[in-house]
């Protein structure tokens, strides 16, 4: 995590120039005599922090053997003396079936099987395969059913099919052979483009809670606005996209569409949140003092900021809830119990309680100093928003 604090820079005039991304921000106190100016508090970091989802090819015990009843793909003998090309025999086999959940971009549990070393150094449980081994390989005994669940599991979400016998023979064969390899074709930039002019939309609103701002997230661009006046504040930018090439004009506040925004209990931090990322935006300076990045699969569609301006909270796509230190710009814990989707956030005024709302029609209520559990709620349908009123002795929800 990069940190970096940049000279003042006061916003431009708004500029019709559509575009998206995540991010927290501080308000001076006084009146808006002037137009506000918003810093952006963390640098990105184009190294994602990867918060990952449970595996679909790693095991988390690899001694488990498949019970009867559990069917196993037996594996055909495959004779031949030439060596088994991976690029041209064994990649096309992965990319059909594999690649969808294990590649450099979305790598549930760690695991990459784009490549052969990404494929012998594994995941989170090791090793995918071990040359000349291949009784030993997890990745042969999970193609096949024979250690733990068959992968790809039936009914998945991107209709990856389970090997045949001769597939799963070549890869023995290939694994046998020595596991060896290369791949030309790959090219590892993302060449990134621009969002079209079309692309509008708004999913993220939020208000200062004395009432004065209200940030809203149109495509990849934040609009600051002074309710009072109804005036057009700022449009925020990210000068790392300025110096990226993608941009050329300000007023382009992340690469992706703005899914969130919350403001902190002052209104002197703004967070945003896009589909791989969280930013924090603070006042008065043009300057980014903090960026979180997130995975891809977890993106960042509800957070939560903290009264004191330490926590940030963002519900993570394995149902779970991370707890992220402000100061620091790292994960404090993980806040785990939630069956669903966790749709709902907020903090209590005194900022030592979480409330989350959940898919499951479920409140619960966590303690922030530990991540320990504090209460529990069920509710007749699923909870989609949360408010703490008072002191936070009542919470009010909406399904």
């Amino acid at each position: 995590l990069a940190v970096a604090r940049r000279a003042e820079q006061h916003w431009n005039p708004p500029i019709a120039f559509p575009t998206a991304r995540m991010t927290l921000c501080r308000r001076q106190k006084e009146k808006p005599a002037t137009e506000p100016t918003w810093k952006l508090v963390m640098p990105r970091n184009r190294r994602s922090i990867w918060i990952a989802s449970l595996s679909v090819l790693a095991a988390t015990t690899f001694a488990r053997q498949a019970s009867a009843e559990d069917k196993v793909i037996p594996i055909a003998e495959v004779k031949r003396d030439t060596p088994v090309d991976f690029e041209k025999e064994v990649l096309p086999l992965m990319k059909r079936n594999c690649v969808a959940c294990h590649n450099a971009t979305k790598a549930e549990s760690g695991l990459v099987l784009e490549t052969p070393q990404s494929i012998i150094k594994g995941g989170d449980s090791g090793p995918a395969v071990v040359p000349m081994k291949s009784a030993e390989s997890l990745l042969l005994g999970r193609a096949t059913g024979s250690v733990d669940s068959l992968m790809p599991p039936s009914g998945n979400k991107v209709a990856a099919k389970a090997l045949t016998p001769q597939e799963l023979g070549l890869i023995k064969l290939w694994i046998d052979q020595g596991a060896g390899g290369i791949v030309t074709g790959q090219s590892g930039e993302i060449k990134w483009q621009s969002l079209p002019p079309g692309v509008n939309p708004i999913y993220a609103v939020a208000v200062t809670p004395d009432g004065q701002y209200a940030a809203c997230g149109r495509a990849n661009q934040i609009f600051v606005y002074h309710l009072p006046t109804g005036r057009f504040v700022c449009r925020l930018t990210d000068p790392e996209l300025l110096k990226s090439g993608i941009y050329n004009q300000p007023g382009v506040a992340d690469l992706d569409l703005i899914q969130s925004l919350a403001f902190s209990q002052d209104g002197m931090l703004l967070a945003s949140g896009g589909y791989r990322d969280i930013k924090i935006w603070q006042r008065p300076r043009d300057v980014r003092l903090a960026n979180f990045d997130t995975a891809a699969a977890d993106g960042a569609q509800t957070i939560a900021v903290s009264a004191d301006g330490k926590w940030l909270a963002t519900a993570a796509a394995d149902n779970s809830i991370k707890l992220w230190d402000l100061s620091t710009g790292q994960p404090a814990r993980s806040l785990a119990g939630h069956t669903a989707a966790v749709h709902a956030l907020r903090f209590s005024p005194d900022g030592t309680k979480l409330v989350s709302g959940s898919l499951d029609k479920s409140i619960r209520i966590w303690q922030v100093a530990d991540g320990a559990p504090a209460g529990r709620i069920d509710t007749p349908q699923p909870v989609q928003a949360l408010a703490v009123l008072g002191a936070g002795e009542r919470i009010a929800s909406g399904g």
